[in-house]
């Protein structure tokens, strides 16, 4: 079940004809470094900050992040093409402003750019979207290889990802870094904003456990935000596990840290320190799916003008609920339903940037 906003939208991104691997656009060569969405010694959007009070490190840090982005693809195709000139890139750009920024000032981030499934997979009741997905994930896994061969340099690293991008880094961290040699280099993995059931955690990770503590190594921090009370009227996801897709009901409980505490009670915390963000850009809407080009738009990011709220993890869901002032705020927006997926990580960009920076020196 989903709302009709959202269904709506479904019906005008719909792809056509079924998914066929022999017109699906050319596999990327990461070698060539135009493949890649951010990288430390090309300007972009993640060395975005608020204001000049906060210091930005382009290069030269001791610790990097491979950073998988989100969903930002709602044409009528199976995979993107990563074009250039196309919103679908200028998503990506937005979300290296609003996610990857915040460890600009203690890692050299490394972004692939890659032929993301469209919106429409998650939703696909046939096998499109899992190819789909697989498309994308075969991305991930090369960029993710000529990263650590040839870019990384035996440097201690970190994974971030969000949504499409997290579901993909569960794949990732089973597959190149669990049980490898790779893994005494990984210092932790923030997955946010994909459900991660309990049930199968083990099964995912056997040798990387859940963070439980703000300066914790060797282990995954995952999230998932909405305001209080809110219950997800999307009865089922798509979910990866080492024996191949599965459907997975959104409403089990999912693994989950507080990144107020960084601890996994149910109590409700804040963080004083915290700065939370916004996108910024004159004559942009940044709610449009249905643009196909990219504007060229000036985009920045700045603090909300509100700061303050506090976070608990539900201890049914393992949603993470939020309430208080810059909440409430949020819930005035245009076609809100209470779902705060996509301030994940700008919610807490601070707190987030903070404990990059514990946890490295927790490693180091």
């Amino acid at each position: 079940m989903t709302d009709n906003n959202t269904s709506k939208l479904l019906e005008l991104i719909k792809p056509e004809t079924d998914f066929d691997i022999s017109l699906t656009p050319p596999t990327p060569d990461y070698s060539d470094l135009n493949n890649w969405a951010a990288l430390p010694d090309t300007e972009g959007q993640q060395f975005y900050v608020p204001d000049s009070s906060f210091e930005v490190n382009k290069n030269n840090n001791d610790v990097d992040v491979f950073y998988i982005h989100p969903t930002g693809f709602y044409e009528k195709k199976w995979n993107s093409d990563m074009n250039k000139n196309k919103s679908a890139y200028e998503r990506t750009e937005i979300m290296l402003g609003n996610q990857a920024s915040a460890f600009n000032n203690s890692c050299n981030i490394y972004g692939p750019e890659y032929r993301q499934a469209t919106y429409y997979s998650f939703f696909d009741r046939d096998t499109n979207g899992r190819k789909a997905l697989d498309l994308a994930y075969s991305d991930i896994e090369a960029a993710f290889i000529f990263f650590t061969e040839y870019l990384n340099k035996d440097k201690p690293f970190i994974i971030a990802a969000h949504s499409q991008g997290a579901l993909h880094a569960h794949r990732l961290i089973h597959k190149m870094i669990d049980n490898t040699k790779l893994q005494n280099r990984f210092i932790c993995a923030y997955v946010i904003g994909y459900i991660l059931p309990e049930t199968y955690y083990k099964n995912i990770f056997p040798n990387i456990h859940k963070s439980s503590s703000y300066n914790d190594t060797n282990c995954l921090i995952s999230w998932s935000t909405v305001v209080d009370g809110f219950k997800r009227d999307r009865e089922k996801t798509l979910f990866w596990k080492p024996d191949g897709w599965s459907v997975e009901l959104m409403k089990q409980k999912i693994v989950s840290t507080n990144p107020f505490s960084w601890t996994n009670d149910s109590d409700w915390h804040t963080d004083s320190e915290n700065k939370s963000i916004i996108n910024k850009a004159q004559n942009y809407d940044f709610t449009d799916r249905l643009k196909e080009e990219h504007t060229g738009t000036k985009k920045s990011i700045g603090l909300t003008r509100i700061q303050g709220f506090s976070s608990s993890l539900n201890n049914e869901t393992g949603l993470l609920e939020t309430k208080g002032p810059l909440i409430d705020n949020i819930k005035k927006m245009k076609y809100f339903n209470g779902d705060l997926h996509p301030f994940d990580v700008m919610l807490f960009w601070g707190t987030l940037r903070q404990n990059v920076r514990d946890r490295i020196d927790a490693y180091l």
